[in-house]
């Protein structure tokens, strides 16, 4: 009998590492089925598909800037030196396994509430900081289980500050102000009781998940030592005179950061609570130009970042384009029509929800989603009279929730860790499955 004969889990992490295309092939792959579908259904030629296409390339470039911002401060903050030390502190409280896994589990979905590329970054170097603390500690440790658990604490990242739907309707100027017929503020989205509440019993869900799996298989996995991070602009030679002291000094960071904090002190006083992916990208600007070491340093650690933002850049233009076919050729109406008819008032949440985490798989991305299925659900809810915050809200929930069987979210979790994919998918697909009961009974007591 051979014994090495992966399992269930295993054959499955084998086929999504050996068949899942990189997300740019998935972008375009479902750009040609969007064609296809407004050819079949819709009275548009060639000629007008293309040029429904085309318009809508352009039609998400400042949401795409506003994003890229977002993740690459996130990456800045996470690698300054005082945020560092505070991840490795962190690292060092578990005193026991079960400590270990909640530890990961509530300061992943603390930082990604907060901001969610800082969720990712600082997930994994907790995980890794954890594992490592364990090692030395005798404490036996699933290391792939417990970088899964942090990728489970992501699992909440659309209910928070960087909530990518969630701010995008509360934005003025957003793609959808117009359907929608104003803005939906947070208040009645990510402040609302039953978003809160829901984050809370979400989490739980997913530490009893991730202690169950651990029971069940105990095995330790080798754990990689953390490597030190490689400290940017460190390398840089230090000009002489008053140009040297300006590069290498605080006093220009600091200048800037203050100015930024000053602009924030004068929105909330004279708004309120009242947050956009603007105002959440000065906020994390200047918090991370407040503890770089010079305006060098900070320079340093943004053009590090900006590779990780690549990917958005590249795969933005085309679901802006997707949208563009969705609503020029009036494929959107249709399908919320069928929405419509197929859905009613209490059903349409639900929907949203399921649809929405059906779609994440093949567009790995809250913004980009959005675009294609924000209006669909926002018409479909306004001839249902369905809350329009609640409609918003079950896409989002969606959108996070499959982000835990989305190779493409992994990457930056996996590329910290060391780990593998098939190494943390099979925990992730379970992960997934548990946390959709208390989405739905969140849904249930919003409505």
């Amino acid at each position: 009998m051979n014994h090495n004969k992966p399992g269930l889990f295993g054959r499955l992490e084998l086929a999504v590492e050996k068949y899942t295309p990189d997300p740019l092939v998935f972008a375009v792959f479902l750009t040609v089925i969007m064609l296809a579908l407004v050819l079949l259904f819709t009275g548009a030629g060639p000629g007008g598909a293309l040029s429904a296409w085309g318009n809508g390339l352009h039609g998400l470039l400042a949401f795409t800037m506003q994003m890229c911002l977002m993740v690459v401060t996130a990456h800045v903050l996470a690698h300054t030196g005082p945020v560092e030390g505070f991840l490795q502190a962190v690292g060092r409280l578990p005193r026991n396994a079960s400590q270990a896994y909640l530890v990961v589990i509530l300061s992943a979905a603390a930082f990604s509430l907060a901001c969610w590329p800082l969720g990712l970054i600082a997930g994994g170097l907790i995980a890794r900081e954890v594992a490592s603390t364990a090692s030395q500690r005798d404490i036996s440790i699933n290391y792939p289980l417990l970088t899964a658990a942090a990728f489970g604490g992501f699992v909440v990242w659309e209910m928070g500050y960087s909530s990518s739907i969630g701010l995008a309707i509360a934005t003025p100027g957003n793609p959808l102000e117009q359907t929608i017929g104003g803005i939906i503020p947070v208040t009645e989205t990510l402040l609302a009781w039953w978003n809160l509440l829901t984050i809370i019993t979400t989490l739980t869900v997913v530490y009893l998940v991730v202690i169950l799996l651990a029971t069940r298989k105990r095995s330790e996995q080798k754990v990689l030592p953390p490597q030190p991070m490689p400290k940017a602009g460190a390398g840089d030679e230090v000009r002489s005179g008053l140009m040297g002291r300006l590069e290498h000094g605080r006093s220009v960071s600091l200048l800037l950061a203050l100015m930024l904090l000053g602009f924030l002190v004068y929105w909330f006083s004279t708004r309120g609570f009242e947050l956009s992916l603007n105002i959440v990208n000065w906020s994390f600007l200047a918090l991370g130009l407040l503890l770089a070491r010079s305006v060098l340093h900070y320079s340093a650690l943004f053009a590090d970042g900006a590779r990780i933002a690549a990917p958005l850049l590249l795969q933005y233009p085309l679901y802006g384009g997707i949208m563009g076919l969705a609503l020029e050729t009036g494929l959107a109406q249709q399908v919320t029509n069928l929405v419509i008819m197929s859905s009613a008032t209490e059903s349409l949440p639900f929907t949203g929800f399921l649809s929405a985490g059906l779609v994440n798989i093949f567009i790995p991305s809250g913004g980009g989603q959005w675009a294609v299925q924000g209006p669909v659900f926002i018409q479909a809810a306004q001839a249902l009279d369905v809350k329009l915050n609640l409609i918003t809200m079950s896409i989002a929930w969606g959108d996070q929730w499959t982000n835990l069987v989305q190779p493409f979210c992994a990457i930056v979790i996996l590329a910290i860790t060391g780990l593998r994919l098939r190494q943390i998918y099979g925990y992730c697909c379970i992960i997934c499955l548990a946390t959709a009961f208390p989405f739905i009974l969140g849904l249930w007591l919003a409505q």
